[in-house]
């Protein structure tokens, strides 16, 4: 078997061995899968053996690489099974990565922060949006000036920083003609 073929197949089998792993970290299995390790303990062994022999780099590069992978996988399981073994640790739905969650509730919570960011991206640029409308047509009615729509866009996200940092993210802007001119105020909802 080529190296290339070895290093594909040695990939499949510790994404599956890892896999196996969290499943009794977090208690869905009883049991370790300790000779499963020692299998691909053997398997890159022999790998680490081919790759040596070989003249071309890249399979000597990529052989490495997994490796060093399968390195870094090995010491957490076995770091974390100590931890089990000593009573350092308990398996469980808290149990990933020796603490913390798991990687499934990791990107549940990432997603829903994304989606809050993106609405609250949303709904200040709709508010931006009216109050440049909203600007333009008092400065028409009462001052005759025209203001492109994307030059008064612009200018009020470049003061939303400041803004944020005087009233946070509850805020409004208020858009009034006085003494002559007509103004943006941002003002606390």
């Amino acid at each position: 078997m080529q190296i290339g073929e070895f290093v594909s197949t040695l990939i499949t089998k510790i994404e599956k061995l890892d896999h196996d792993f969290n499943m009794y970290f977090t208690a869905q299995e009883k049991k370790a899968p300790l000779q499963a390790l020692e299998n691909m303990k053997r398997e890159v062994n022999l790998l680490m053996k081919g790759a040596s022999d070989s003249q071309n780099l890249v399979e000597k590069n990529l052989a490495t690489q997994l490796i060093n992978r399968f390195t870094t996988y090995r010491q957490k399981w076995e770091r974390c099974v100590r931890d089990i073994e000593e009573g350092r640790a308990k398996p469980g739905t808290k149990f990933f990565g020796c603490f913390g969650s798991s990687d499934l509730s990791d990107l549940k919570s990432a997603a829903n922060s994304v989606e809050r960011r993106d609405a609250e991206a949303f709904a200040m640029s709709a508010m931006i949006d009216q109050t440049a409308n909203k600007f333009i047509e008092l400065s028409k009615k009462y001052t005759n000036k025209a203001y492109s729509f994307d030059a008064v866009t612009e200018m009020l996200t470049k003061k939303i920083g400041d803004v944020r940092q005087k009233f946070g993210n509850d805020f409004t802007f208020d858009v009034y003609y006085e003494d002559g001119k007509v103004k943006i105020k941002p003002v606390r909802r």
